[in-house]
């Protein structure tokens, strides 16, 4: 009976001593911090390493964590990844796949996409038993956004915004996620160098689901690899080339965490490795954190280059002006 005791007793201490934790880890890791869970995959490129988006609430406002990775994720073999298979359709400013789209209803959609398909997959190949029992599963609508681009008017964005349409139920229970272009222009994400994201050592472009308006019905929402908010066709077809990744992201349920490691501190940042229900997290993960070069500002480029183009085709006139009215004169003389 004394024995029955004790035991009940440890089990009660060990317990307490679970929740005690789980509740340390919710109050010690701020947003910003690095959260690792989930073994390195060196192929694909996903090195376990995840972006704290908000400490003490989901995507959706819950209670939980919203994370998203640190790093760009390729396939199994490190590839880049398209965000819907459409074969060669190609985009540009005059070509913009609207006999496509027309034929082809809902190709902009996150939900059926190859990158949505990708997401749901990842957990099974990547996460262990416990930390998949962490994964909150995520019902979320997305609303229509305008954000500025390259403030400069062009073909599709006569105003020199990038607009996105509403995408009703975009997640359906998911519990990998890509970002909609709302999320990847808040939280942590305060200007192009706070977006850059590098896929093995070298930064890269990554997709985001929220669909372009029909202005260019091919494309979804993207971040560049200097880390500016635009879109891109799904396939990847462009004039512009660029690799692209994805950036998984993902709602947790924080008191599952059961053990909380402080691997290094740095700039105000901490990196932390994170146990799961009970199991133990025995990963290595690389705590450096990412060094972002300088990053190219391709609004500032266009506008200088703008300015310098009506400099050249100003004086081109004026010259061109005053060599008729040079001949003008001396033909007057004659």
């Amino acid at each position: 009976m004394k024995f029955k005791k004790l035991t009940a007793f440890a089990l009660a201490l060990i317990f307490l001593f679970s929740f005690a934790l789980s509740v340390k880890a919710e109050g010690a890791v701020k947003a910003g911090d690095i959260l690792c869970f989930g073994p390195p995959d060196e192929a694909s490129g996903f090195d376990g390493r995840w972006i704290v988006l908000d400490p003490e609430h989901t995507s959706t406002g819950e209670a939980g964590m919203f994370l998203v990775s640190l790093g760009l994720v390729g396939d199994e073999n490190g590839e880049p990844l398209i965000f819907r298979e459409i074969g060669d359709v190609s985009v540009s400013f005059s070509g913009r796949g609207e006999e496509y789209a027309a034929a082809h209803p809902g190709v902009t959609d996150y939900r059926g996409s190859d990158i949505e398909r990708w997401c749901a997959q990842f957990p099974e190949k990547y996460l262990s038993d416990a930390e998949r029992a962490a994964l909150l599963p995520t019902y979320k609508s997305d609303e229509a956004i305008v954000i500025p681009g390259f403030s400069i008017p062009l073909p599709g964005a006569a105003n020199g915004t990038v607009d996105f349409d509403p995408a009703e139920n975009v997640l359906d229970g998911d519990t990998v996620f890509l970002l909609s272009v709302e999320e990847a222009t808040g939280y942590v994400f305060t200007d192009n160098r706070s977006r850059v994201a590098l896929f093995k050592g070298e930064p890269g472009g990554w997709w985001l689901r929220s669909p372009h308006i029909p202005t260019f019905p091919l494309d979804v929402g993207f971040v560049f690899s200097f880390g500016a908010v635009m879109d891109y066709p799904v396939n990847a077809k462009s004039m512009y080339e660029m690799t692209t990744y994805a950036r998984p992201a993902c709602n947790i349920d924080a008191s599952q965490i059961t053990s909380l490691e402080k691997l290094s501190e740095e700039g105000g940042v901490t990196v932390w490795r994170a146990s799961f229900g009970g199991e133990e997290n025995t990963s290595v993960y690389d705590t450096a954190l990412p060094v972002v070069g300088e990053v190219m500002d391709l609004g500032k480029m266009l506008r200088t280059a703008i300015v310098i183009t009506v400099i050249v085709l100003a004086a081109i006139a004026a010259l061109i002006v005053f060599f008729i009215v040079r001949a003008v004169r001396k033909k007057a003389q004659r």
